[in-house]
């Protein structure tokens, strides 16, 4: 059976659905790039979108936070991202802010 397209649309949507265990004092998160290989999925390479999903990318750094704390608490509805911000720490959130905005 050949793999579409919608295939691979679902499968990266269930793989990027599944939240970083929560950060256990004394373990080292992973590095900015990566937790950055997870975005890539959706986000594009470096952030830069070329589809529906908006580029992160170039973002100044309080507001690339402040969109992933909304995520995480629930405060901003989304069909996923919600979800998968739950799995990364404020110290992540900061580390991929610095990893996208030269990018």
């Amino acid at each position: 059976m050949p793999i579409t397209r919608g295939f691979l649309i679902l499968f990266g949507g269930l793989v990027c659905t599944q939240p970083l265990s929560a950060a256990e004092p004394g373990v080292p998160r992973p590095a900015a790039a990566t937790l950055a290989h997870a975005c890539a999925g959706c986000h594009g390479t470096y952030g830069h979108s070329q589809g529906a999903t908006p580029s992160i990318n170039g973002k100044p750094e309080a507001q690339f936070i402040r969109l992933l704390r909304e995520f995480k608490s629930g405060q901003r509805p989304a069909s996923v991202m919600n979800r998968i911000a739950r799995g990364y720490t404020d110290e992540d959130f900061k580390s991929l802010a610095e990893f996208f905005r030269n990018r």
